[in-house]
């Protein structure tokens, strides 16, 4: 790990009916496996006692354990086999220089063949152990502190490719097959340049079996930096692969935060939460456990560690070595459920009576797959839905039951009801639209249905495309045993292209439930089909079906 500039972020803010479709049963993190825990500890793997130490401390084993080598050191057998000999899994970190003489090596020399012979006995080294052995070369290489970095081999990520291919060739052609390539950008590119985004320096899905990313919380240690928490650091970054790569891994290969300029116990304790909702593609995590910089270690306190073993508890977190050895990614994303939309039989009032919904298709959110952004879901009695919609040619409507232990807590009004109680409708108006779209274009809507609180703040719909509430809409919203009843109707000629569905038109479309509770503002939100970013990325949205 080196010092390095961070860069301010900002975080930006069912089931269909049986015949049609049916959720995935998924568990409230990245996969059905969990995610796997692995550390870094200064004088192991050579000394296992410091892991040892570790898991004692913070109440579980990890699956990883991981370590720095350069290219002057010979292949580390005996280390990486009391790792094995531990139950985890080997993760080296195998930097392409030497420590002695860090300008020795540059991107063209591995191209070039200079160090074929020092790769070559490493490959071998790796096939005798037949284990699987993690290796993560040439790290970080979108900032300027290593002689591999893009910024010093002409900003041509194409070099970099070509060795990172070049190092993984050799390895193939000894048979070490066992070998697990982990490629890994440092979290912000720096400098923060388009020859320098890491996503032109993939070296391809077949040189790849693990995405990795580095970062670290450096509070106000430094006079660049400021308070960063999970999500900022990782979540864009993640979000990204798991587009690009859906079928790839991915794991937070450094982290660590440091105590000045916040809570860091706080900090930690927010993780699992993370993991479980916006950031559920990351498999595993690795600590970087030093007093280096600033005090990374989980024990820089008492309170941060008393965090770190709280979250230990959390069964999200795993610690086989063998299980992360052997993992293999079932991407979350790559499906699109389909809800209904019934003709209405007849004019629907909305009074907040739902017995003329009776013959709609219910669209349930109701459990912890929809769970996708926010902290602290406590289950269906804290946040869950159950959603109709009918039309006609003049009208969409919703009806929606949704329970919430603490209703109608939204004093938000025009373009801010989403930070409130309120449900959020994606739609698109063009059937023909690609699927694949990534950004809004001009068929594409976002409506919102804020609660209101009761009181003087009434009910609202909000169109952000068009910034208005749209002429001739209705809602009503009633407080309801265990949470609020709405019911709403949008013209379709508030849409300006002229858009009226008939049976058997199918868009694009998203739903999600936002919920504020003691704090007033949006503390949780369960999202139909997509992801936190379903408000302006149409590539996550379901379908619409027009029955």
């Amino acid at each position: 790990m080196l010092k390095r500039i961070i860069l301010t972020a900002v975080c930006l803010s069912v089931v269909a009916g049986s015949v049609i479709a049916v959720v995935p049963k998924i568990t409230c993190g990245s996969n059905n496996q969990g995610v796997f825990l692995g550390v870094f500890r200064e004088g192991a793997p050579k000394n296992m006692n410091y892991i040892t130490q570790f898991a004692q401390q913070v109440g579980r084993k990890p699956a990883m354990v991981m370590w720095y080598q350069d290219w002057a050191q010979p292949f580390p057998k005996a280390e990486i086999m009391n790792v094995i000999n531990y139950g985890a899994a080997p993760h080296i970190v195998w930097e392409p220089w030497l420590w002695s003489d860090k300008e020795k090596i540059h991107l063209k020399d591995i191209i070039s063949g200079q160090w074929d012979g020092y790769i070559r006995s490493w490959a071998k080294g790796v096939k005798e152990v037949g284990s699987p052995v993690f290796l993560r070369v040439a790290h970080e290489f979108n900032i300027d502190g290593y002689p591999w970095g893009l910024v010093n081999n002409d900003r041509d990520a194409q070099l970099y490719i070509k060795a990172f291919r070049h190092v993984v060739d050799i390895f193939r052609s000894e048979g070490a097959s066992n070998a697990k390539f982990v490629w890994a950008p440092m979290n912000y590119s720096f400098p923060n340049e388009g020859w320098n985004n890491w996503e032109a320096a993939y070296p391809g899905n077949d040189y790849v079996d693990w995405i990795g990313f580095d970062g670290y919380n450096w509070g106000t240690t430094q006079s660049w930096s400021d308070w960063q928490v999970f999500t900022i650091l990782f979540r864009e970054q993640v979000r990204r692969a798991s587009q690009l790569w859906p079928r790839k891994p991915i794991m937070v290969a450094e982290f660590a935060s440091a105590e000045k300029g916040g809570d860091k116990a706080a900090w930690i304790r927010e993780i699992p939460d993370y993991l479980k909702t916006s950031m559920r593609d990351i498999d595993c995590l690795i600590w970087f456990d030093l007093k280096k910089e600033t005090d990374w270690r989980v024990n820089s306190s008492a309170k941060a560690l008393a965090a770190f073993k709280d979250i230990m508890k959390d069964p999200i977190f795993q610690s086989s070595g063998q299980a992360l050895g052997s993992f293999v990614k079932v991407p979350i994303k790559e499906r699109k459920l389909t809800a209904i939309a019934n003709k209405a039989a007849g004019d629907i009032k909305i009074d907040g009576n739902l017995g003329d919904w009776n013959t709609a298709n219910p669209l349930v959110m109701d459990d912890c797959a929809f769970f996708k952004e926010g902290t602290n879901w406590q289950g269906p009695s804290d946040l869950s839905g159950t959603i109709y919609f009918n039309y006609d040619s003049k009208y969409f409507y919703l009806a929606a039951k949704v329970n919430d232990i603490i209703p109608l807590v939204n004093k938000k009004e025009r373009q801010d009801i989403w930070n409130g109680d309120a449900v959020e409708l994606v739609i698109s108006t063009d059937p023909g639209a690609s699927a694949n779209r990534e950004s809004f274009g001009r068929s594409d809507y976002q409506i919102g249905f804020g609660t209101g609180d009761g009181g003087a703040i009434k009910p609202t719909i909000w169109s952000w495309q068009r910034r208005r509430t749209p002429n001739g809409s209705e809602i009503i919203v009633k407080k309801a045993d265990k949470g609020y009843i709405l019911e709403a109707k949008v013209p379709w000629e508030f849409f300006p292209n002229g858009f009226v569905p008939g049976s058997g038109t199918r868009v694009g479309f998203d739903i999600a439930l936002d919920d504020a509770d003691k704090s007033g503002e949006r503390e949780k939100q369960l999202i139909w089909n997509g992801d936190f970013y379903f408000y302006k990325d149409p590539s996550v949205w379901g379908w619409l079906q027009f029955k």
